[in-house]
């Protein structure tokens, strides 16, 4: 063929596929350029599409496209000049077969059907962006194909900013070492759940240091941007479901997609799902988000917005930002973390809330107290209910508690700084809690955390001047808004507080038992007990007592120098000059001297349990206690005083004996101290007893009973009964028992002194005891009568034994009448605790006359006698012999002279004791 033939269409087409093939960009320019009319635009597009290699770089061939679009191409001299080498190589025939052979692809994708108003090459750059992704894995060879010609048409824009730029920065900007979850035409069909999760998901795996900036970076410049065609991919998806729906083909209506800015918003909202999501698992991460990213506004689209689209989106963004807001105020209720980082974390969000609503920004969370910050209407109040809490209502745009308003703003606030509060204390508690405890919670609910707020304040606060800041902190808990205390005119509703349902003064009563437990003693005696005291005087009198009894209650120690003692001693002491007519704090000094004297006793109650102060108050008669005082420390009843005034403290106690009907109203305080002190020397004679100390014991009845069963008699209260029971049976109780001693002048005396306490019981003893106590009475008058007569008979054995072995002694025959020698007293042969004046005159009598004259005994009739009393039969001893039946004289009247000389003796030792006792000789009182 000729050189100048022009070459048929058959023969260009097959060279500028050969052209492609090879990638001869430049060779294929020009013989685009010179034969327009056989190689026409879409064509070339064409055979680019198909057999131009997908591993080409792009910049090869930008600018050829740009000119083929433009139609701007221009054809050298000497390109005109050439002919081509296929028309010497293959026939026109042939050359036709081949083109026919050739199986272009279409300028549009078919299996990524796009917009069908986009024009051919818009479709084409969509396309072999598709073919170089599938091929060749590169998203950079992507970019450089598209980015030249990415003002060729908006839906192209929007497509490399929403699909392309998402991809370009997460695997080959921010995780190069990520490999790729998704192509482009993958992530481009996904809907908005799973992109958002996949585009957001390298950012949580990152290390710590790293984390919390990585998110708000991918929301901005990843998420953001796959955001900016989130409408143009809702247009596609309708396009798609009405050409399915209709049967006839045609093209969709043109619709305008800067007007449809406003479709498609739920992309944002699984945005802001996700956020909400990860503040449930990883709040500290959420916060970082919410501080660094401004929301829907704030994307970063680089330099691929070159048409001020990104301006216009901005403006779409802005009616997110309330969206966004929400989504702030829902992650803080949703956290359940309670930490001060927590609190603090979720106060910030607030702070960027506020900025987004142009809104005052919230006071400082740490001073908080110091202002009203919750004037919330009752209405709102009143629409709040707990179903706002559940996780999937608080995206709701109807929700009260979320909704971006200045009243969600307040409340909000109010409950972080009321959790700041909690938390610096060491009593964390939720936001979600907080809200529930403060609307929906009962006064129940609201006081017991009240006193487990305190209860840990007092295992950390130490100085007062950190309890008068918590006392501040607590009312502002109780009432956050400016509304005045009247609770009487307030609604439930209309107080907003973490303890707006504990009355006030129980307020006050909780601080004032809390400052009292951690020894504040000053501070609260000046914020209680002055002329402006919150709380009236007898609220704080009987407040202060029951933290008294409450630490003494606890103690485990009677000493009142230890433990809760100790405490109870403290407070009643810096209360009382407050109270100094009270009689309450008269009982608890009472109580406290008398567990204090306790303590010096070893007390050990049923079951090995030992004593502590407690059991004194919860015993229904704590006067037991002393009897077990008694049983179990030996010789502890010869301490008869100190057991006295600890029976005499627990009476000013309040803890009197009670009376068998269970009243003890009929009891004055004057007889329940009568009463406490005749069981006291009744269960100390019972103890002396037990030890088989009849002395001790006799000396308590003779004593110590008469003058308290004298002032029971005279008695006109009632009480007359129990307390002759009391002081009878003490005295029939020692006069039952008996010594273990060997038989002597001892044993009489013994004997008589249990005739004496047998007559003081019958003296005291009800009419219907009276023949018990006589049947005892009667056996020891046998018993004394069968001693006397043992007695005289050993004496009369001794005597006669005596007579017959003295030097110059009588002889058998006339041994004279042998007079029976004095005896001395036998209450001078035993100790008698205490003794009268004659007593003591008629023991020293009877001690020199034992000494001076051991061979003399007296003689002591039996009978009516012995009904006499000791006194007096031991006066009538310490006589002259003239009052004996025969003492010193025998049958004829006859004296012996050592007898005469004893009676001179005795008789005038017991004068002169007499005399100078000022006792009336025997004869003048004859």
């Amino acid at each position: 063929m000729a050189g100048s033939q022009r070459p048929s269409k058959a023969y260009l087409i097959l060279e500028a596929v050969q052209l492609t093939v090879n990638a001869a960009i430049s060779q294929l320019q020009q013989l685009v350029a010179s034969y327009p009319e056989a190689l026409p635009f879409e064509l070339v597009l064409r055979i680019l599409l198909t057999y131009l290699p997908e591993v080409t770089e792009p910049e090869i061939y930008t600018d050829f496209l740009s000119h083929l679009k433009d139609g701007t191409l221009a054809v050298s001299a000497e390109r005109r000049r050439k002919d081509l080498k296929i028309q010497d190589e293959i026939s026109e025939l042939e050359a036709r077969q081949r083109v026919r052979q050739l199986h272009l692809l279409p300028i549009a994708n078919p299996q990524h059907p796009y917009d069908s108003t986009l024009d051919t090459f818009t479709n084409f750059i969509l396309h072999r962006a598709s073919r170089v992704e599938s091929e060749t894995g590169s998203i950079p060879l992507v970019s450089q194909l598209v980015k030249p010609f990415i003002e060729h048409s908006e839906y192209l824009q929007t497509w490399a900013i929403s699909t392309l730029l998402p991809l370009l920065r997460l695997h080959y900007d921010y995780y190069t070492e990520e490999s790729p979850a998704y192509s482009l035409d993958e992530l481009e069909k996904l809907s908005d759940e799973p992109a958002v999760q996949t585009l957001l998901l390298n950012a949580t795996r990152q290390p710590e240091e790293g984390v919390n900036t990585h998110i708000s970076r991918d929301l901005r410049g990843v998420v953001g941007p796959w955001m900016y065609g989130q409408n143009s991919r809702k247009r596609r998806k309708l396009d798609t479901s009405q050409r399915r729906r209709s049967s006839v083909a045609g093209n969709a209506p043109e619709h305008d997609i800067a007007a449809n800015k406003g479709l498609g918003t739920e992309g944002w909202g699984e945005v802001n799902e996700w956020l909400l999501n990860l503040a449930t698992r990883e709040y500290d991460q959420a916060v970082a988000a919410f501080e660094q990213w401004d929301g829907p506004g704030d994307v970063d689209y680089g330099d691929w917005d070159r048409r001020g689209q990104q301006e216009t989106q901005r403006d779409v963004a802005q009616g997110l930002a309330s969206r966004y807001a929400q989504a702030g105020f829902s992650a803080i209720y949703a956290t359940v973390s309670s930490d001060l980082d927590t609190i603090e974390g979720s106060h910030r969000i607030l702070e960027k809330i506020a900025r987004l609503l142009n809104l005052p920004d919230p006071p400082d969370i740490q001073n908080s107290y110091h202002h009203s910050l919750c004037d919330l209407p009752e209405d709102y109040i009143a629409s709040l209910s707990r179903s706002h809490l559940l996780h999937n209502a608080l995206l709701r745009s109807h929700n009260p508690l979320t909704s971006p308003s200045p009243y969600a703003l307040a409340l909000a606030n109010s409950l972080l700084c009321s959790g700041h509060i909690l938390a610096s204390h060491g009593n964390p508690m939720a936001c979600r809690k907080l809200l529930d405890l403060a609307i929906f919670e009962s006064e129940t609910e609201q006081l017991a955390e009240l006193r487990s707020l305190l209860h840990t304040v007092q295992a950390r606060t130490q100085e007062e001047r950190s309890w008068e800041k918590f006392r501040h902190q607590i009312l502002w808990l109780h009432q956050w808004n400016s509304r005045p205390p009247d609770e009487a005119q307030a609604s439930a509703t209309s107080r907003c507080g973490l303890f707006c349902r504990v009355p006030s003064e129980t307020i006050e009563i909780e601080l004032l038992k809390a400052m009292l437990g951690k020894s504040c003693y000053t501070l609260a005696t000046n914020l209680y007990c002055g002329a402006e005291a919150p709380l009236y005087k007898a609220t704080v009198e009987k407040t202060v007592l029951d933290v008294a009894y409450a630490s003494y209650d606890s103690a485990s120690n009677g000493n009142k120098t230890r433990g809760g003692v100790r405490k109870a001693s403290e407070i009643a002491r810096s209360f009382r000059e407050f109270f100094p007519e009270s009689p309450h704090f008269k009982e608890i000094n009472a109580l406290i001297a008398a567990t204090h004297a306790m303590s010096y006793y070893s007390l050990v109650l049923q079951h090995g349990v030992p004593f502590q102060p407690v059991n004194i108050r919860a015993h229904k008669d704590p006067m037991v206690l002393i009897g077990k005082i008694l049983e179990q420390n030996a010789r502890s009843y010869t301490k008869l005083d100190d057991l006295l005034d600890i029976g005499q403290n627990l009476v000013t106690a309040g803890l009197a004996p009670i009376s068998d009907d269970g009243n003890d109203n009929r009891y004055s305080t004057d007889e329940q101290t009568s009463i406490a002190q005749r069981r006291i020397i009744s269960m100390a004679i019972e103890a002396a007893l037990g030890e088989n100390d009849f002395d001790t014991a006799y000396s308590y009845v003779v004593n110590r009973l008469p003058p308290l069963a004298k002032g029971a008699q005279t008695s006109t209260s009632g009480s007359t009964s129990r307390s002759d029971d009391i002081s009878w049976r003490a005295a029939y109780k020692a006069g039952c028992y008996k010594p273990i001693e060997h038989s002597g002048p001892s044993s009489l005396r013994r004997l008589e002194q249990r005739m004496e306490l047998l007559s003081q019981a019958l003296l005291l003893a009800p009419p219907s005891s009276l023949a018990e106590i006589l049947k005892v009475w009667g056996r020891c008058e046998e018993e004394l009568t069968v001693a006397l007569n043992l007695e005289d008979e050993e004496e009369n054995k001794w005597n006669t034994k005596g007579d017959r072995h003295i030097p110059g002694g009588f002889t058998k025959e006339s041994v004279p009448t042998v007079q029976k020698p004095r005896q001395p007293s036998r209450a001078a042969l035993s100790e008698e605790a205490p003794m009268g004046l004659f007593d003591v005159a008629r023991g020293a009598a009877a001690a020199l006359s034992k000494n001076a004259f051991p061979l003399r005994g007296p003689r002591v009739e039996a009978g009516a006698g012995s009904l006499q009393s000791p006194h007096h039969r031991s006066m009538s001893m310490m006589g002259s012999g003239t009052s004996d039946s025969g003492g010193g004289t025998d049958t004829e009247g006859r004296v012996r002279k050592r007898d005469m000389v004893s009676n001179m003796v005795t008789g005038g030792l017991a004068s002169g004791i007499g005399w100078v006792l000022g006792a009336q000789p025997v004869k003048q009182e004859e």
